[in-house]
C-alpha cells in the first residue's frame, strides 16, 4: 500500500452578499414580525435590545435587495463567488479541481444536488461531488471527508465549501403568524448568509505551507433533545399541512444552548485534542464558531481554566461580518491568513459547535512556513 499523503491548505475564499446590515436594520431587511401574536411583538421589543449587547454582532450580510425584498444570490452563486475567490489565491482554476464537497443547512434544490450546479456554473465537465446536509458542523464534515480522500491518493486538489443561506427561511414572508413561537424570534438577529471555501492539496511531504494534520466530528447529542430545529422535509412532505404546522419555521432553544453548549465545546475541544494527541498549551490560535459574545467569553473563560488556553490566543470576527453558522470558522481564518497573524512553527484549532443535535467539529492546521 502506498503511504499516505499529507494534506495543504493552499487557500481560503469568502463571499458576503449585499451591504453589511447594521444590526438595527436586520429587523427591516428581513422583514418585521408584524403579523405575529400581541404577546410576541412584545417579547420581540424587549429581546431585542437584550440581543443587541447579548449577542454582540454589529452588522451582517444577507442575500436580500433591501429595497425591492428581492433574493439576490443562491446556495449556488454564493459558493462559486466565494471559490472564484479561493481558486485565484492559489493560482488554479476549475479544471484543476478532482472533488467538489458541500455542506449546507438547505440547498438550492432537493435534485440535482446543488453541487453538480456549482460545477456546472465552473464550467468543470468532470469531478467528483458530495453533498453533506449539516448546519455549523458543515465545513468540518466536508473538510474531513476531502482531507482523508487526499490523504488515499483519490483525489489531488479538493475544494471543501460552506453556504448559510439563512435569509431564505428568515424572511417575515415564510412565517404562519399562528405557529411563531419565542424559538423562533432570536436567530434572525445573529445568523447570517455567507459562502466559505478552502482549497486542499495532497503531497507527498511537505516542507512548507500551512498542513492540514487532523480532522475531526463528533455527535455527542446521542442522549440529549434537539437544540436546533427545521422540520419541514420528506417525513411530512404535505405542503398545506407543513405551513398550518409550521413547519418552515427555523427554530432554536435558546435556554438549552445556553445550558449545554459551553460543556459540549469543552468535552469536544477535549476529545478533539486527546484525539489527535495534541497539548492545549502548544496551540497558538483559536477560532470558534460561537454567535453569542456571553456564550464566547464564557467558553473563553472555561477554556483558560481547563485548557490553558488563553483570552489572547481566541480570534472571531463574527462582530463585525456576522455569524454565518460553519461558514463562520473560515471567514475568520480568511481574516486572520490575510492579516498574516499565523506565523511559521504555529499551531491553529478551528472548532465547530453545533445545536442541533449537539455535534463538534474542528481542525488542526500547523504553520511549516
Amino acid at each position: 500500500m502506498a503511504d499516505l499523503k499529507e494534506v495543504e491548505l493552499l487557500s481560503t475564499g469568502v463571499f458576503l452578499p449585499g451591504e453589511p446590515v447594521a444590526f438595527d436594520q436586520i429587523e427591516a431587511v428581513l422583514g418585521p414580525l408584524s403579523h405575529a401574536p400581541e404577546r410576541l411583538k412584545r417579547m420581540i421589543k424587549k429581546l431585542k435590545s437584550l440581543s443587541k449587547n447579548r449577542i454582540g454582532i454589529e452588522q451582517c450580510h444577507f442575500a436580500i435587495d433591501p429595497g425591492t425584498r428581492q433574493q439576490t444570490e443562491t446556495n449556488t452563486s454564493m459558493a462559486v463567488k466565494a471559490i472564484r475567490q479561493a481558486l485565484a489565491k492559489a493560482n488554479m482554476g476549475p479544471a484543476d479541481i478532482d472533488c467538489i464537497l458541500l455542506g449546507n443547512l438547505m440547498p438550492d434544490h432537493q435534485t440535482p444536488p446543488t453541487t453538480t450546479l456549482i460545477q456546472e456554473e465552473l464550467g468543470i465537465e468532470r469531478c467528483a461531488e458530495m453533498e453533506i446536509h449539516s448546519n455549523c458542523t458543515g465545513i468540518t464534515k466536508v473538510m474531513q471527508i476531502a482531507h482523508d480522500g487526499i490523504r488515499l491518493g483519490r483525489y489531488k486538489n479538493a475544494l471543501a465549501v460552506y453556504t448559510q443561506f439563512s435569509s431564505a427561511y428568515l424572511r417575515s414572508e415564510i412565517y404562519n403568524p399562528e405557529k411563531i413561537g419565542p424559538e423562533h424570534l432570536l436567530l434572525r438577529w445573529f445568523i447570517s448568509d455567507s459562502a466559505a471555501a478552502v482549497v486542499l492539496r495532497g503531497h507527498d511531504k511537505m516542507k512548507s505551507g500551512l498542513k492540514v494534520t487532523a480532522v475531526y466530528n463528533e455527535s455527542l447529542g446521542g442522549k440529549l433533545e434537539a437544540g436546533m430545529t427545521f422540520c419541514h422535509g420528506g417525513s411530512g412532505y404535505d405542503l398545506k399541512a407543513a405551513y398550518e404546522a409550521g413547519h418552515q419555521h427555523f427554530g432554536q432553544n435558546y435556554k438549552a444552548v445556553e445550558q449545554f453548549a459551553p460543556a459540549i465545546l469543552g468535552q469536544g475541544f477535549n476529545r478533539m485534542l486527546d484525539v489527535c494527541a495534541v497539548k492545549p498549551e502548544d496551540i497558538d490560535h483559536v477560532i470558534v464558531t460561537i454567535p453569542s459574545l456571553k456564550l464566547l467569553e464564557k467558553g473563553k473563560s472555561e477554556a483558560l481554566k481547563i485548557y490553558a488556553v488563553p483570552h489572547e490566543k481566541w480570534f472571531s470576527n463574527v462582530k463585525e461580518k456576522g455569524y454565518t453558522g460553519a461558514a463562520s470558522v473560515i471567514v475568520s481564518l480568511d481574516e486572520l491568513l490575510e492579516k498574516k497573524m499565523f506565523k511559521k512553527d504555529q499551531l491553529l484549532a478551528g472548532i465547530t459547535i453545533e445545536s442541533s443535535k449537539w455535534m463538534v467539529g474542528g481542525f488542526l492546521l500547523s504553520n511549516l512556513g
